[in-house]
């Protein structure tokens, strides 16, 4: 969600928390356990009623659609556009062009670009994504794919850059942070 408000940012839009004032509606959902798919069905058709006001774009991103695109493109024809995990790369292709807007660079989502939404202080710092424990009652490995680190000089960079901005607290995520690294460097 960061990213994503970062990159809208990037390419000079409004950012605004009132729906009611929104021309562009994203709605970043999870598609982990029950109560949560229906949580995000729930927001979603809440926030297509926008469209009868001001709102023009309904986008729906995240788990649930990974996990479920095609189904939803079937039953909410409400939304513009369903974005999946494994499309964030083209985020910004898609959205520039579901709006008609030319854009002189493609923007992808970046750790480094973010808004942060936790306050002054506090920022969360991501140092792996996915899971490979395969787990019988878990779905990520299936929604986010196997666990990748990301390198270490990216971490430190984005470190940097939040202690720089005055964030004193950096809570270190993962679906699985006990196996940070050891894809990459083995231990």
């Amino acid at each position: 969600t960061e990213m994503c408000i970062g990159v809208f940012k990037k390419e000079k839009f409004e950012i605004v928390n009132n729906p009611e004032d929104a021309e562009i509606i994203v709605v970043n959902t999870c598609g982990f356990i029950e109560s949560a798919k229906e949580e995000a069905i729930n927001c979603i058709l809440e926030m297509a009623e926008y469209k009868a006001k001001n709102c023009k774009y309904l986008v729906a991103m995240g788990c649930l659609v990974q996990r479920y695109k095609e189904d939803l493109e079937k039953a909410l024809p409400e939304v513009d556009l369903f974005i999946s995990i494994d499309e964030y790369e083209n985020f910004w292709e898609k959205v520039a062009k579901l709006i008609n807007k030319e854009s002189k660079s493609i923007n992808t989502l970046d750790y480094l670009d973010r808004v942060i939404s936790t306050g002054d202080t506090t920022a969360y710092l991501k140092i792996a994504e996915g899971c490979s424990n395969r787990c019988t009652y878990c779905a990520i490995p299936y929604i986010r794919g196997p666990f990748v680190s990301r390198k270490m000089e990216e971490i430190l960079e984005e470190a940097e850059m939040l202690a720089k901005k005055g964030y004193k607290e950096l809570i270190v995520i993962a679906q699985d942070t006990t196996k940070y690294g050891i894809d990459l460097y083995g231990e």
